[in-house]
């Protein structure tokens, strides 16, 4: 079973993250900043993560910059409700920060299963 860890300060969107995930088949592991994200990276084996920008203690750039030099290879998501919109910004995240998808809050939960799901599929053994 994939581990997915939600790193976001706001309970009520990793609330509506980890609940469509675990109905999807998936482990979720949740951080309400990057300082906690970092210690439970230490801690366990993840696939993917997702994570908010704007974070009290560690922001998001701060720990997909640490994220890429630690653990290249894990899927990252971005999310946030301050991001600008403009294609260079959504650009800039994904090729300078090697981020695979960026969602703007509000954002469609089925469209980030989709995504999740492309970058980490779940097996039906998984189930």
């Amino acid at each position: 079973m994939p581990t997915v860890m939600i790193v976001d300060d706001e309970k009520i969107i990793r609330n509506l993250i980890r609940k469509s995930l675990m109905r999807t088949g998936y482990k979720v592991i949740e951080a309400e900043n990057g300082m906690e994200a970092t210690e439970l990276l230490k801690e366990k084996s993840i696939e993917l993560i997702i994570v908010d920008l704007v974070m009290p203690k560690k922001g998001g750039i701060e720990l997909i910059m640490e994220i890429n030099t630690t653990y290249p290879n894990l899927k990252k998501i971005v999310i946030s409700g301050k991001l600008p919109t403009d294609s260079d910004s959504i650009t800039e995240l994904t090729d300078g920060f090697r981020v695979d998808a960026v969602f703007s809050k509000p954002f469609e939960i089925f469209d980030m299963l989709k995504t999740v799901k492309s970058l980490v599929p779940v097996s039906n053994s998984d189930l």
